[in-house]
């Protein structure tokens, strides 16, 4: 280092090294973020004084398209905490959101939408550090570059007041149409206090739109009691990426009481993967679903999972009705899939 060297230059110098860093040892790849962009402090407009809300579910199932590229988020994951937040085994409550926009519909298309009286939780940062994700609405059109917003905070506590949250991140990024990796990337978002949050996407060409609901219809103690209360995640695969799509953790119980609704990009005639876990019963799945994007039809098939558990589903309109190692009934309904730039429409059948 120079005698004299100005600070700015040396924090970037620093900064840069850190990067490589993290590319060439942790596989992360750093977000191009925009700089003077907060939500905080009004760089941003407010979310509470803009007419631009949020977006609809999709409009154009049922029609004839083609597949068009499409950008997939797989996960947010938690890397860092923000300086001054209690380390160690204890629960961390996020709340916040982050929504994607893109050229074909300039509203918020929210992939992670939680408010401070209903946070996220990750129960042991060290064994499970993800935030699953609240959406996307409608899949996200990535023939040009798309816009991420974001202003995620971690809740002190219920004694607190909102001024004492810690800031995560805020600010917005830009996600590329223009990449050369097959397969999913990790991009690392810094904030302000030194957290660091990481997404993996990845960018899937020819892809349709694939809606699925699910749903608990009976918990042996209609939500409540011991299975009720059971832990409960599904996670999906697309084509052969590793990576999964962590959609939703949480309790059997909340399941009961709300529709899961997800969409996920989904390559024309590949298959797309569904994992429901019970922690309590095991690492193992419970119960796996295997779709395949198709032109319109439409199967039924009936899998025993073992002397006294069975599946059986259907694809579009039809119910999917499974009973998971006699502790819920969860009902599954996959709609019809349609690309979002109105070029084309699919039908998924499960098999």
């Amino acid at each position: 280092m120079e005698i004299g060297e100005h600070p700015r230059k040396r924090k970037a110098a620093a900064a840069e090294e850190e990067d490589v860093y993290e590319h060439e040892v942790e596989g992360v790849i750093p977000a191009e973020l925009i700089e003077g962009s907060k939500h905080g402090d009004g760089s941003i407009y407010r979310p509470d004084e803009h007419p631009l809300k949020a977006l609809p579910p999709p409009r154009h199932q049922g029609e004839q398209h083609v597949g068009c590229s499409m950008m997939q988020i797989f996960s947010l994951k938690l890397s860092k905490l923000p300086r001054g937040a209690a380390a160690g085994r204890s629960p961390i409550q996020v709340y916040g959101f982050m929504a994607v926009r893109d050229l074909l519909d300039p509203l918020r298309n929210y992939v992670f939408n939680r408010t401070r009286e209903d946070p996220f939780v990750i129960h042991d940062l060290r064994s499970d550090a993800f935030i699953y994700l609240s959406g996307p609405k409608r899949g996200i059109y990535l023939q040009c570059r798309v816009l991420v917003e974001y202003d995620m905070r971690i809740k002190r506590g219920d004694d607190a007041g909102e001024e004492d949250d810690l800031p995560l991140i805020d600010g917005a990024a830009t996600s590329s149409e223009l990449t050369f990796i097959h397969g999913a990337i990790t991009n690392r978002i810094k904030g302000d206090r030194g957290a660091r949050v990481d997404i993996a996407r990845a960018l899937l060409h020819e892809s349709v739109e694939a809606t699925v609901q699910v749903w608990v219809t009976d918990s042996g103690s209609g939500g409540g009691g011991a299975s009720g209360g059971l832990d409960l995640s599904i996670t999906g695969f697309v084509g052969r990426i590793p990576e999964e799509i962590k959609i939703f953790r949480g309790t059997i119980g909340d399941l009961c009481r709300d529709v899961k609704r997800f969409v996920v990009a989904v390559r024309l005639n590949s298959v797309l993967i569904l994992h429901f876990k019970v922690p309590a019963l095991g690492a193992d799945p419970v119960c796996k679903f295997a779709v395949t994007a198709v032109a319109h039809g439409c199967t039924y098939r009936c899998h025993e999972l073992d002397s006294s558990s069975a599946i059986a589903y259907r694809s579009q309109s039809d119910l999917v009705e499974s009973v998971l190692a006699r502790v819920m009934r969860c009902e599954l309904r996959i709609h019809s899939a349609s690309v979002i730039s109105g070029e084309y429409s699919c039908s998924l059948i499960c098999s």
